[in-house]
């Protein structure tokens, strides 16, 4: 029997459970029944996370109070920030060496060799490290940074310099132009990413002219409207039926509105087709090959 108060805290770790009276045999019996999970060797926790990152976030917390040699890097530093990232490897954790010392990688743990940079520019540096592995966490965690003042765009460029030459390093370079705190979801980043690699320079938070409303973004240059559905964005039918008389209101008004889904941008060619739908209605052509869609119109990207 597992004593409440155990099953209560986030994480504990095998002496505490002894000290409590529970035996190894009962440890791993409640393991097997699901009223623990085994962060690691040594470590339980008797929470239901509801998401792969909040697993992953105690699994770093576990690692982080065995050794003292390593802090949180990369998309696991992002998420124990607090910070969005896009499908990432959750059984896979990220370590940086806070002293001399080679890279390593085993079961499950990367340790990444360390890199000097000022405290200060801790959260930059994991922002940073996150977009080397990929472009999509990289922006989605930067602009959540900015919105919550965690980190500014300076900050990244001087962390991402101490990253030059490493794989990936390429990504920075998007991830910085593109960021912006006005985002107001991760989707709304990734979407601001799609449609940069499409030639389209995106404005975010929208306040249509002459209306009240205001759009997650808007194709610079065009007549076109981004909105960024994410899951339980409208959780009640009246919000449904508000958003189409919005959508009714704007489309009167001459404004074409292209709804961005996560299922859309899995399947780039069905959004495409919308977006090139919507810019016909709007009476813009689609960017050719090598150039961006501004407010000037086509021009050298």
């Amino acid at each position: 029997m597992i004593p409440p108060h155990l099953v209560a805290l986030a994480m504990f770790t095998t002496q505490q459970a002894k000290a409590a009276g529970v035996t190894d045999f009962e440890l791993r019996q409640a393991a097997r029944d699901g009223v623990l999970i085994r962060l690691k060797r040594g470590w339980y926790t008797g929470s239901r996370p509801q998401w792969p990152s909040d697993l992953h976030r105690l699994r770093v917390r576990a690692e982080l109070a065995d050794r003292d040699d390593v802090r949180a890097s990369h998309y696991s530093g992002a998420v124990l920030m607090g910070l969005p990232v896009h499908r990432p490897d959750w059984n896979t954790i990220h370590l940086m060496r806070t002293g001399p010392g080679p890279a390593a990688c085993r079961r499950r743990i990367v340790v990444h060799a360390q890199v000097d940079v000022p405290a200060e520019l801790s959260a930059a540096l994991v922002i940073a490290q996150t977009a080397l592995e990929s472009p999509e966490s990289g922006l989605m965690a930067l602009d959540a940074a900015l919105a919550r003042g965690v980190a500014s765009k300076p900050q990244v460029r001087v962390a991402a310099e101490s990253l030059a030459g490493y794989r990936g390093y390429g990504h920075l370079n998007v991830v910085l132009r593109l960021g912006d705190g006005r985002r107001e979801s991760p989707l709304e980043s990734r979407t601001a990413l799609t449609l940069d690699a499409w030639g389209f320079e995106m404005e975010p938070q929208f306040e249509v002219p002459g209306t009240r409303y205001r759009a997650d973004g808007r194709i610079v240059g065009t007549r076109v409207l981004v909105e960024s559905d994410g899951q339980g964005k409208y959780q009640e039918q009246a919000a449904v039926i508000a958003e189409k008389v919005r959508e009714d209101d704007l489309r009167a008004l001459d404004w074409q509105v292209v709804r961005v889904t996560s299922d859309l941008l899995d399947t780039p060619a069905k959004l495409m087709a919308r977006l090139r739908g919507a810019l016909l209605r709007a009476g813009t052509p689609w960017p050719s090959d090598g150039h961006r869609l501004t407010s000037a119109g086509p021009a050298p990207y």
